[in-house]
């Protein structure tokens, strides 16, 4: 069962990813306020949930943060509520894999978190030798 790891301070991003992730994958809840000395528990994956309040303060560092306290190679899923082209760019720059707008649709949002995972099984197995 694949673990993955929701960075998320918004509690419906968390029942919403609960539901899609359902009985498939493990899922482990963290918020940004999480112990700073603190590693991240371990994951397969990482969904950052990116609220408008988050854009305005510097998306790429909380990225590299997190890719810090985890494996440099973590497929990182950002989450962006109402973002502009250049947020998102910032983002992925910092080494988010891919980004998804925030929105209702649950069977794009099950298919970016499978596409993350096929990601992850592929750098396990060829790049991280």
């Amino acid at each position: 069962m694949n673990r993955i790891l929701l960075i998320s301070d918004n509690e419906d991003v968390f029942r919403i990813t609960q539901d899609v992730t359902q009985e498939k994958h493990k899922l482990i809840w963290c918020k940004y306020n999480y112990e700073e000395n603190k590693q991240y528990p371990d994951a397969d994956i990482v969904i950052m949930y990116f609220d408008t309040n988050m854009l305005q303060q510097e998306t790429s560092e909380v990225v590299i943060k997190a890719k810090a306290r985890m494996r440099h190679s973590m497929p990182i899923l950002a989450l962006v509520e109402k973002g502009t082209p250049q947020d998102i760019f910032l983002i992925l720059e910092a080494g988010a894999y891919d980004y998804m707008k925030i929105t209702d649709n649950k069977q794009n949002y099950e298919k970016k978190i499978e596409e993350l995972i096929l990601w992850d099984w592929y750098l396990k197995k060829y790049i991280s030798k």
